[in-house]
């Protein structure tokens, strides 16, 4: 059968184009990797493919603005820690045992289980160059960026160079985005801060760190003292390092890396009440990443307050290394159980158009408008459940059951796409 494919009419229950709007037996249409209409469903009116979803909610893609995909083989092989350090130790001993092993299953096994779970954008953090060489043949939305550490000043220069040749052989194009993450406080020193953010400053380039995460970070930048600083002495990793005394968002402050331009804030768990202003007036974004976080055991996480103080909050999974998913669904329906002063509108912003916001692709993703990239997913509503569209969709039994990206099904449950194509 002779069909256009470059134009599809979506058809579902319920179309949600962005937060606070819910659009009953709803129709989006999509021309090649743009969306060109949404509203209520009408017949199409001549070529193209028309896909009927059913009772589904067709919402914008999930966005996952922190992840580290090369790490999704590390699934349940770690013992349970009893702080952040032991945890840290058994990943520096997985980076040493397989320094030479190629991690491309791993991160091409995280894209798929993030595509079959509606999530249509990543921030990817990769330490080794295997995300870089395999994430171009993959059909989701990505900013990859490329992790740097080092306590030592001396060898800042090489390090980054090397990062450079590595980000600027990436293909910027269609779904491919890049950064640049010095890692966090306690493995990156102020050169390696200033340095970075001045690269990703002139490259107009977004940057990430991990910060706030834990309360050994904390002590470790304040005092120089603890089990990180233990753990990391121990490896020969603080000889030329002295600790700021301060915290870590203030420190980034202090040394002028954070007025360059806005940041990806990863976890942000323990700031204090002062760096909320700082993270505000940066603009930068945090990510809040609900089931890592919960793995750890960290204290009640600040991020409903910020929201209300005007900072950008989206939603990340961390890695499988420590959380059970990479479903950014999984991650709502957390948020949505355990933070009762959060709405399911502000948890649904959370996970798409903040997301994109703080991904830096705000202009391209994030809701369903004529224009936009036709990034979205389709979530099978449970039949039974009651209350609006939004709180049906976070019902455990709601699945993700259609993914396209820039206009292409990348997962398609029932095979509805396939068939049209026959």
């Amino acid at each position: 059968m002779d069909r256009d494919l470059d134009v599809i009419s979506l058809k579902a229950g319920y179309v949600v184009p962005s937060p606070g709007e819910v659009i009953e037996y709803g129709r989006v249409l999509v021309r090649g990797t743009k969306i060109v209409e949404v509203g209520p469903y009408k017949a199409p009116d001549g070529g193209g493919v028309e896909i009927d979803l059913g009772d589904v909610v067709v919402i914008p893609g999930l966005i996952n603005a922190h992840t580290h995909l090369e790490l999704t083989d590390l699934e349940g092989k770690l013992s349970p820690p009893k702080g952040f350090a032991q945890w840290l130790r058994q990943m520096v001993a997985f980076r040493l045992d397989d320094r030479n092993g190629d991690l491309s299953h791993a991160v091409k096994r995280g894209v798929q289980l993030s595509l079959e779970a509606g999530t249509t954008t990543v921030a990817d953090i990769a330490y080794t160059n295997d995300s870089f060489n395999i994430l171009p043949r993959l059909p989701i939305r990505k900013r990859v960026f490329k992790e740097v550490m080092s306590m030592d000043p001396n060898s800042v220069a090489s390090i980054l160079e090397d990062a450079i040749r590595v980000l600027s052989g990436f293909p910027r194009e269609n779904l491919d985005y890049v950064g640049l993450s010095p890692h966090a406080p306690y493995t990156a020193c102020e050169k390696l801060y200033k340095g970075s953010a001045l690269f990703s400053q002139g490259q107009d380039m977004l940057i990430t760190t991990h910060i706030c995460e834990t309360e050994e970070e904390l002590e470790f930048l304040n005092k120089g003292t603890g089990s990180l600083a233990d753990l990391l002495g121990a490896y020969g990793f603080l000889d030329n390092w002295k600790p700021p005394g301060t915290s870590p968002v203030s420190f980034l402050k202090k040394i002028g890396a954070l007025t360059k331009s806005p940041w990806l804030l990863a976890h942000c768990n323990y700031p204090r009440d002062e760096e909320l202003q700082i993270i505000k007036e940066s603009g930068s974004s945090v990510v809040y990443c609900p089931g890592s976080h919960h793995y750890f055991g960290h204290k009640r996480h600040p991020f409903p307050r910020m929201l209300k103080e005007g900072i950008n909050v989206a939603l990340g999974t961390d890695s499988l290394a420590s959380n059970s998913s990479l479903s950014i669904l999984d991650e709502m329906r957390f948020v949505t159980a355990n933070y009762n002063e959060v709405s399911p509108r502000d948890v649904f912003e959370m996970a798409t158009v903040r997301g994109a916001r703080a991904v830096g692709m705000g202009d391209r993703v994030g809701a369903l408008s004529p224009g936009l990239e036709a990034d979205l997913a389709a979530i099978e509503l449970p039949g039974n459940a009651g209350g609006s569209v939004l709180d049906r969709m976070l019902q455990p039994d709601a699945r993700n059951v259609f993914t396209m990206v820039a206009g292409r099904p990348c997962y398609d449950k029932h095979g509805l796409f396939a068939e049209k194509k026959q």
